[in-house]
């Protein structure tokens, strides 16, 4: 259990290790936390840098307000609610538009590789991409949702990335992780040649999956 103050620091830490980092800039990407019957989501039009405990909107699991009222829901708000429908046993999210997953997203591919083996065990065998839907739309909520399915982390054609975890820690461990390997993909590419690891190591990593 973890009381409404500590959610709120969480974001606000994890909010702040994003911008810093190049996750996020402007007042683009959210996040978001469950506890129980209640998710903690940053409110829309905020930068993830600058964030204050205001600016934490808590909704109700079906995407209603539940308090401050004076601010609205991050724009995306009912993406997360149907990945934690889609989720139950995951307890975070967070949506951002880092660089390198940003270009991966614009390729025009539909599917990416298993080509280093730290993404299959926190993510799975490959990392898909959600077909273009217009942001904020239920459209794209319940698109992202039906791959988070069998998906930790899913790039957003012409978008961003999404991904998830049981705590903000693990998920922005997790987001880390799909922007170095898309670092490393995109760099592979531009070597010519990219070696994708062999299905029967991927099985084997799987068995290793967090």
């Amino acid at each position: 259990m973890f009381d409404k103050k500590d959610i709120k620091n969480n974001i606000l830490e994890i909010g702040e290790r994003l911008y810093k980092g190049g996750f996020s800039y402007g007042i683009s990407g959210n996040i978001s936390f469950r506890e129980n019957n209640k998710i903690f989501i940053t409110a829309s039009g905020t930068c993830l840098g600058d964030l204050n405990e205001s600016d934490i909107i808590i909704l109700d699991l079906e995407g209603k307000v539940l308090e401050p009222f004076l601010q609205k829901p991050s724009t995306e708000s009912m993406m997360h609610v149907e990945i934690y429908k889609a989720r139950p046993e995951i307890n975070a999210i967070i949506h951002a538009h880092p660089t390198y997953c940003t270009a991966l997203a614009v390729s025009g591919e539909t599917n990416f590789p298993a080509i280093l083996a730290e993404p299959v065990v926190m993510f799975g065998k490959s990392i898909p991409v959600v077909k273009y839907e217009t942001p904020s739309t239920l459209e794209l909520a319940k698109s992202v949702a039906k791959y988070f399915e069998e998906n930790d982390a899913v790039f957003m054609a012409n978008h961003g990335a999404t991904v998830c975890g049981h705590d903000l820690k693990e998920t922005f461990y997790k987001l880390e992780t799909l922007e170095f390997y898309s670092r490393v993909y995109l760099y592979s590419g531009l070597l010519g040649k990219r070696s994708v690891l062999p299905e029967e190591k991927i099985h084997e990593l799987m068995k290793l999956r967090l």
